[in-house]
């Protein structure tokens, strides 16, 4: 008998969990257990416990319905867990590596050697970030704001459940605030996307403190649910990148007012924003990648994650 492994992580065994809202990723090779985050109780699981990404591991009999993916796809997917969480470097720095990393085995031809050396590129990262090299290059990456000031406005238009902001003093302004992005004139965006980079910095030390890995987490979460990256992997580097760009907005705008921003409050974020991601409004809400840098992802990409 045909025996696959299943990965199950911790998160999914969190007692807030009902076991009937798990999901299976059944993959020819593999099956994976995951949880949407559209629910608060997933977020919180996945996000807040350290110990969430540890897996059980058991074997099953393979599904009929079984996705086929490729040997290359399935080290790139280890790759870019392994970006990802390269020690000591912050999300900014992981993204950027991940994004060398695609675009490094882009360019890799399809031969007996190639799934060697796409495993081997976190390791080489790894050494360049030890050696100051990654943040040297990340720090040269050219200061370009349009895209930035773009995916702000478009947070004005998004069709989110404002039901799920937590019980706060802050929920009842907040919610106005995110919906007048789209109303700013060029002059107000650029002030804007200068301010919200101040407070992110000012206050992501102490919004952290809690959960240093929250946002380690969630993408973690993104590259092993939606086992990233498929075949376009360009433009699904570039989704994930203004996802992470966008929730951090949404932190900082949360922050604006003085408001303390705690783990509590970005887990309930980052579900409003999932829920939002999973729906059939994203289809029709986000096109202004689009509209920018054409054919270049990498480009538009690392313009977010820069300055």
């Amino acid at each position: 008998m045909n025996v696959i492994t299943c990965y199950q992580p911790q998160f999914t065994l969190h007692p807030a969990v009902a076991s009937d809202r798990i999901v299976d990723f059944h993959y020819q090779h593999e099956t994976r257990r995951s949880l949407l985050l559209n629910e608060l109780a997933h977020c919180q699981a996945v996000l807040l416990d350290p110990e969430a990404f540890t897996l059980h591991i058991a074997g099953r009999e393979p599904s009929e319905a079984a996705i086929a993916v490729n040997t290359r796809l399935q080290k790139l997917n280890q790759a870019s867990i392994d970006c990802v969480t390269l020690p000591g470097l912050s999300e900014e720095l992981r993204l950027y590596a991940l994004g060398v990393m695609l675009s490094t085995a882009s360019n890799l031809s399809d031969d007996a050697g190639t799934c060697e050396r796409i495993a081997s590129l976190p390791g080489s990262l790894a050494r360049h970030a030890e050696q100051g090299a990654l943040e040297k290059m990340f720090n040269d990456l050219p200061a370009i704001d349009a895209l930035k000031q773009k995916l702000i406005r478009e947070l004005g238009a998004m069709s989110f459940d404002w039901n799920r902001l937590p019980e706060h003093p802050r929920s009842a302004t907040f919610s106005m605030q995110v919906s007048l992005l789209m109303l700013q004139d060029a002059n107000s965006e650029a002030q804007m996307q200068q301010q919200l980079a101040q407070v992110w910095q000012a206050g992501r030390a102490e919004s952290l403190a809690q959960a240093p890995w929250i946002l380690t987490h969630y993408l973690v979460y993104r590259v092993y649910h939606d086992f990233f990256p498929t075949e376009n992997a360009s433009y699904q580097y570039l989704q994930l990148v203004s996802d992470y760009f966008q929730l951090k907005t949404l932190f900082s705008l949360w922050m604006m007012d003085g408001t303390p921003l705690t783990a509590q409050d970005m887990t309930a974020l980052v579900s409003l924003f999932e829920q939002w991601r999973i729906s059939d409004a994203q289809n029709q809400e986000r096109d202004c990648q689009h509209e920018l840098f054409a054919g270049n992802e990498l480009l538009a990409a690392f313009s977010l994650i820069a300055g």
